[in-house]
């Protein structure tokens, strides 16, 4: 195989096969870790705008609840009779 007229010998075809699936190998961890460090920053900016979202839900069933009892009382005091 050195001179490419021979033809290759099985045990350096089994090297060649073995280097290449090393290589593949190295490449598929390369590229999963980029994939999981990918998946990690978007799940941490995610999880930040979740936690937004939830503060301001908490802040307008805050508002709406004070709305809601300050309704009721002016509903109330339209539905009495003066006294």
């Amino acid at each position: 195989m050195e001179n490419g007229n021979q033809p290759a010998t099985r045990q350096e075809v089994e090297m060649a096969v073995t280097a290449a699936k090393d290589e593949l190998l190295e490449a598929m961890c390369g590229i999963e870790t980029k994939l999981l460090q990918a998946f990690y920053g978007y799940s941490k900016s995610n999880d930040g705008r979740v936690l937004e979202v939830e503060a301001n839900e908490a802040v307008l069933r805050t508002r709406v609840a004070t709305l809601e009892s300050r309704l009721m009382d002016i509903e109330r005091r339209l539905n009495m009779p003066p006294a």
